[in-house]
């Protein structure tokens, strides 16, 4: 705070002194004027004036001092006088005034001091009334701020008339209206600051004036809007519940400041979260509304201020009645008001949006995305709300598209939320939550079109989104999220280890950054863990598969029963459970992957949308469980959990193809087990129609064709039709061609093509089919890392090949790569694998062969020793013991045959 004084003589300024700092601790200012009083001044007043950059400049108080009083203090040997101060504010601190004067000569000499024209101000009481008059009139009338010299002058002519002028108050309070309209043209604080002295010195003149009040709450209530100081906003609600008291009922007025009062309380709510503020603030806006007549200009603005307060009180509490009221007063609110009020149109849309939210009344969603239309339509480029309607419009279309898979409903929220981003500035803090929307909407679209133009975007937007959020900032947690999921869904497409690892880093921060107890810790912890199942089934890392479990068992026992997201959580806790059974064989986690997928289906109720996919996922836990301990009602239940989700889902859904195929393996399954031929042909009917049902280009298409020339191989095998075999060799070679190189599943691909392949050799005895098995087996074994669960697999069966070709061309070569190859086989597979008996078996099948070539007895003693441990590892009622013990009997025949060693014969 800075202060200065001012020489008035005969109703003009004469001087202005400098302004100096006035700092708090200081109990005496001096303030050197270093000016002549002229002689003829027979008397001047000297005003003392504070100057603040928040509250602006106002007069403390003045004094008179004559000629005589300076002469007498002199002739008395003193050079300076002690005056009382006429304070301006009777309850402001006492002032003493001292001033130094100085006696010569020049005080007989006119001084003049050059002053220009417009500099010469006018400080008397006479004319106060017609001026204020003209200058309320200007402010009513132009565009233009009064300049604010000229209003600061006007506030200190009132204020030097007499406390006593009955007009004092009145004055002051037209001159805060003035103040206040200048204000909000030029939109500078320092009118406003202005306008809030005035009308502080009104209210002080007159403290039982409701007008008086009523003014000076609503400039107190604007000062919190633009600088946020609780003080403003407390102060705002005390003189504006003292102007409505003051205000008789039956009174014009009493409407507009009962309203004025609910928003301040309103205001106050929404920065300390007061809820006794939020139910008062409807209380006075309820009051307002009723006590206004239908037809007053200010009804509609009455009703939409008490639908906003009622949508707050049910965004807080949850109670519908509030939403359906906030509904009712906004739709009233644009019924009484013309064209050229977006903001109503659009308030009434987001209550209508968040009714659709609640009770999924599609005339709901409609209605709001109308009425955001309208909002938008209304608003001119330039306005600074247009980015705030064009997103709103846009998740409203986004949720008519998730409601009607309309594509587009997708294509417009996506312009929608592009138009929003493009006309926010960087600066500007919604942008964040725009780009965040926008990211959403792309990546919905890249989800039901698989343009990676879309996904790309998705991902950059989120970025950005992050980028321009502060740590600390409420979103962020939300905006990482989202970002983490896009990362997630590009590293689907393309493979980026660096995506996932970036999506991994991404749900582990959100994680962090939620508070235990907010209602979204437990959909984050089930993000981390997804993304973490995805890292284990790249890279193999089990505590990768641990913590994933952890993770989605901390998001199921945060959320409590009935909360509609908690079957999803356990449906994925579910499959976690479920890979890490299939890692480490321990049964406790595939009983808890039934129960955890078996407690999601019964939660889900019949019509949701994510029913299929817990039936679907209730299938998976069940086939396995069926293929670990061979009980048939797994199989059976896991054959119905599939029918179920195939057919709750229209063809065109993007998951339906996923589904078909697992019914189609587990009729496959069922028909290893029962050889019922419907199942076997009703396999390869859901494998056809799953193919079908898959565009060209779609990453899951290789794995049905697989899956379709398996089924067709088998029915071949039972029936012997040629067309079944050719068909399937056709299928395993369009999965192997659509398979990347580099892809996980080639390997096995190819080995699949490659038994198709033996087997139409088998059948037709074409050379180039069995050369071309060998190449693909050889290709799968080459493609599979050591250690790699299947490769024992891959290695068995490349020695099969090898073996007949050594049979149909008698190249030794093949019959000790046979051999090698089995041998390897038998090496990798730990003991008590199920496969561990038919590698053994068939290596005893090959070092046979090599003996009746070459004779080593060496290699006859192996056989006999690899197939006694495959007969010894089948247990009875395997339907392979007999073939087993009938080929360790062919080589223990052959040992007597070369030994003569009657226990060889015996056995």
């Amino acid at each position: 705070m800075k202060m200065f004084a001012q020489l008035i003589i005969e109703e003009n300024i004469f001087q202005q002194t400098s302004p100096v700092v006035a700092e708090n601790n200081q109990v005496r200012w001096k303030l050197a004027f270093g000016c002549n009083i002229p002689p003829h001044a027979l008397t001047f007043l000297v005003a003392i004036l504070r100057q603040s950059e928040t509250k602006g400049t106002r007069l403390l108080g003045y004094i008179e001092i004559g000629q005589g009083e300076i002469l007498a203090s002199v002739e008395s040997n003193s050079s300076t006088i002690q005056l009382e101060l006429n304070k301006v504010n009777p309850d402001g601190p006492s002032l003493k005034f001292s001033a130094g004067f100085t006696v010569s000569e020049l005080l007989c000499q006119e001084v003049l001091i050059s002053m220009t024209e417009d500099t010469i101000v006018s400080v008397n009481g006479h004319g106060i009334e017609d001026e204020l008059q003209k200058m309320y009139k200007d402010s009513k009338e132009t565009q233009f701020s009064i300049d604010a010299w000229q209003l600061w002058v006007m506030h200190e002519r009132i204020l030097l008339c007499y406390q006593s002028n009955d007009n004092r108050a009145r004055w002051l309070n037209i001159l805060g209206d003035v103040i206040f309209q200048s204000y909000k043209v030029s939109g500078t604080i320092n009118h406003l600051n202005q306008a809030i002295c005035v009308y502080h010195d009104a209210v002080r003149d007159n403290t039982g004036s409701a007008i008086y009040l009523a003014d000076l709450g609503m400039s107190l209530l604007n000062r919190f809007e633009q600088l946020g100081n609780l003080l403003d906003i407390n102060q705002a609600i005390e003189v504006l519940k003292d102007a409505v008291q003051l205000t008789l009922d039956g009174h014009p007025a009493k409407p507009g400041r009962l309203n004025n009062l609910g928003n301040s309380l309103l205001r106050r709510f929404e920065r300390l979260g007061n809820l006794d503020d939020l139910n008062q603030s409807v209380l006075r806006q309820e009051a307002a509304v009723a006590l206004t007549p239908d037809g007053h200009p200010s009804k509609p603005s009455w009703l939409n201020n008490l639908g906003s307060s009622l949508f707050r009180r049910f965004e807080q509490l949850g109670d519908l009645d509030d939403l359906n009221q906030s509904v009712l007063r906004f739709e009233a609110a644009v019924a009484l008001t013309p064209d050229g009020h977006p903001s109503r149109l659009n308030n009434l849309g987001s209550s209508l949006f968040r009714r659709f939210e609640q009770l999924s009344d599609l005339e709901d969603l409609n209605q709001s995305v109308l009425r955001f239309e309208a909002a938008v339509a209304l608003t001119p480029d330039g306005h600074p709300s247009k980015p705030s309607w064009l997103n709103n419009l846009g998740s409203s279309l986004l949720s008519r598209f998730e409601r009607l898979d309309d594509l587009d409903n997708l294509n417009q929220s996506v312009l929608r939320f592009e138009a929003a981003v493009a006309l926010t500035p960087d600066s500007d803090p919604s942008k964040p939550s725009w780009l965040n929307n926008l990211g959403n909407s792309l990546l919905s679209r890249f989800e039901r079109l698989g343009d990676l133009n879309d996904l790309n975007q998705s991902v950059l937007r989120f970025k950005a989104a992050v980028a321009l959020t502060p740590d600390g900032h409420p979103d962020k947690p939300s905006w990482l999220n989202n970002l983490g999921n896009s990362l997630l869904g590009r590293f689907e497409q393309l493979g980026d280890l660096d995506d996932l690892n970036q999506s991994v880093l991404r749900f582990e921060t959100v994680v962090a950054l939620t508070p235990d107890g907010h209602p979204d810790k437990p959909s984050r912890l089930n993000n981390l863990g997804s993304s973490l199942l995805r890292r284990f089934e790249q890279l193999g890392d089990l505590n990768d598969l641990n913590q994933s479990v952890l993770r989605k068992g901390a998001a199921v026992a945060l959320t409590p029963d009935g909360h509609p997201d908690k079957p999803s959580w356990l449906n994925n806790l579910g499959n976690s459970l479920l890979s890490r059974f299939e890692q480490l064989g321990d049964l406790n986690d595939l009983n808890q992957s039934v129960l955890r997928n078996e407690a999601a289906v019964a939660l889900t109720p019949d019509g949701h949308p994510s029913k299929p996919l817990q039936l679907n996922n209730l299938g998976v836990s069940l086939l396995s469980c069926f293929e670990r301990l061979g009980d048939l009602n797994d199989l059976n239940q896991s054959v119905l959990r599939f029918e179920a989700a195939v057919a709750l889902i229209p063809d065109g859904h993007p998951d339906k193809p996923s589904w078909l195929n697992n019914l189609g393996n587990s009729l496959l399954s069922r028909f290893e087990q029962l050889g019922d031929l419907d199942d076997l042909n009703q396999s390869v009917l859901r494998f056809e129609v799953a193919v079908a049902l898959t565009p060209d280009g779609h990453p899951d298409k290789p794995s049905w064709l697989n899956n379709l020339g398996s089924s067709l191989l088998r029915r071949f095998e039972q029936l012997g039709d040629l067309d079944d075999l050719n068909q399937s060799v056709l299928r395993k070679e369009a999965a192997v061609a659509l398979t990347p190189d580099g892809h996980p599943d080639k390997p096995s691909r190819l080995n699949n093509l490659g038994s198709s392949l033996f087997r139409r050799f088998e059948q037709l005895g074409d050379l180039d089919n069995l050369n071309q098995s060998v190449l693909r087996k050889e290709a799968a074994v080459a493609l599979t890392p050591d250690g790699h669960p299947d490769k024992p697999s891959w290695l068995n069966n490349l020695g099969n090949s090898l073996l007949s070709r050594f049979e149909r061309l008698g190249d030794l070569d093949d019959l000790n790569q046979s051999v090698l190859r089995k041998e390897a086989a038998v090496a990798l597979t730990p003991d008590g694998h199920p496969s561990k008996p038919l590698q053994l078996n068939n290596l005893g099948n090959s070092l046979l062969s090599r003996f009746e070539q070459l004779g080593d007895l060496n290699d006859l003693n192996q056989s006999v020793l690899r197939k006694e441990a495959a007969v010894a590892l089948t247990p009875d009622g395997h339907p392979d013991k007999p073939s087993r013990l009938n080929n360790l009997g062919n080589s223990l025949f052959s040992c007597f045959e070369q030994l003569g060693d009657l226990d060889d014969l015996n056995q």
